[in-house]
């Protein structure tokens, strides 16, 4: 079984339609995009001929004795540039264009799904500026993420650095690498806006994405699948969404965390795709109990005949009485494996079986418990 992680669903009609109608991807679009994505709010627009640019000015930079030297109070953006911006490419694809960085120095390539969904073709573009093609490996639809493979034979393949969440508060500084507008190579910088945003993935499936980076960082049509880099040169995230009625940099952008990515590589590099299960419960988000306030038809939770104020105690025999104990306990449980859920309805303590599922693809209907 590969590892993979598994969560809970929190269900609320309301908020996730909400939501749904403020999700805008940074893919650039093709001139074969469909109304269906326009209507979704994916960023689609032309795949024009790329407009390259040395990364690197003609004068040398000579970066610092060590990375430690750079502060957070006076980043040298030039120096950081730099050292990163040889792990950077441009995909593109039928329908787009977006951005992405190798992973492992044998061409794997990640980037986001949303750029590559559906395509019949893909080509990387590394900093030579010549496209290689490249094959769709694997894919984790809940994070929006996408690996790529590429034959690396002739050119140079660059690694960057990785950070993580618990190295990041608000206020600190970030930049963002990709491509906007068919421009590779492209810097913007701001900072941390927010941490542990939650939005929706719009890739098929109705797992939200978690944990997310939000940035004032300028994100546009072609940042997706890049790189959001702390003050050190550190990949910590990858640009995917922005808040905006008119497809631009509003200043509010989100990435995926680097962290969410490699819990995802090691089964992604299999060839595998990442399936979490769900529960399909809708909780509550403050109080010592987690008591189920609604039951998703269909679920793994209506299959073990959960109800509306039964309360969690435990999944397979481990502890699931908190949030941080049931994303715990859903660990290593993924779609088709058989599960037990112990809970208290009223006086009594019930131990039911189910059958784990994956996220749904459809709209989830409430009310079934």
């Amino acid at each position: 079984m590969s590892r993979r992680t598994a969560f809970l669903s929190i269900f609320a009609a309301a908020a996730i339609a909400c939501a749904i109608t403020a999700a805008a991807f940074l893919t650039i679009p093709g001139e074969d995009s469909g109304n269906e994505l326009q209507a979704a709010g994916v960023i689609r627009s032309d795949t024009a001929e790329l407009s390259f640019s040395a990364p690197n000015p003609s004068t040398p930079l000579l970066p610092p004795v060590t990375f430690a030297e750079l502060s957070r109070s006076s980043v040298d953006w030039a120096t950081v540039y730099a050292r990163v911006v040889p792990s950077l490419v441009t995909v593109v694809a039928d329908d787009g264009t977006g951005s992405g960085f190798f992973v492992t120095r044998d061409g794997h390539v990640i980037t986001n799904l949303h750029v590559v969904s559906d395509a019949e073709q893909i080509h990387v573009y590394p900093q030579d500026g010549n496209g290689i093609e490249a094959t769709l490996l694997a894919s984790d639809a809940g994070n929006d993420l996408a690996l790529l493979e590429i034959d690396p034979e002739g050119i140079t393949v660059s690694v960057p650095m990785f950070g993580g969440l618990d190295d990041l508060r608000i206020g600190d500084p970030v930049g963002a690498l990709g491509a906007p507008f068919n421009l590779p190579n492209t810097l913007t910088v701001g900072i941390i806006s927010a941490l542990d945003r939650t939005r929706p993935s719009g890739t098929g499936t109705w797992e939200p994405l978690r944990a997310m980076i939000q940035t004032d960082a300028a994100l546009n049509p072609g940042n997706s699948g890049g790189m959001l880099i702390d003050e050190r040169g550190r990949v910590v995230g990858i640009p995917t969404q922005i808040e905006s009625p008119e497809r631009v940099s509003s200043g509010i952008g989100f990435a995926v965390s680097i962290d969410a990515m490699l819990r995802s590589l090691p089964t992604l590099l299999q060839g595998e795709d990442v399936e979490r299960s769900y529960l399909g419960v809708s909780l509550p988000q403050a109080g010592e109990r987690l008591e189920i306030l609604d039951v998703v038809c269909g679920s793994a939770a209506d299959g073990a005949n959960l109800r509306v104020g039964d309360v969690l105690l435990q999944v397979n025999g481990e502890p699931a009485g908190t949030f941080a104990e049931l994303l715990e306990a859903l660990s290593d449980i993924t779609p088709g494996d058989e599960i037990t859920i112990t809970v208290q309805r009223g006086f009594r303590r019930l131990t039911l079986d189910t059958t784990a599922k994956a996220w749904p693809t459809a709209p989830p209907t409430l009310g079934c418990g």
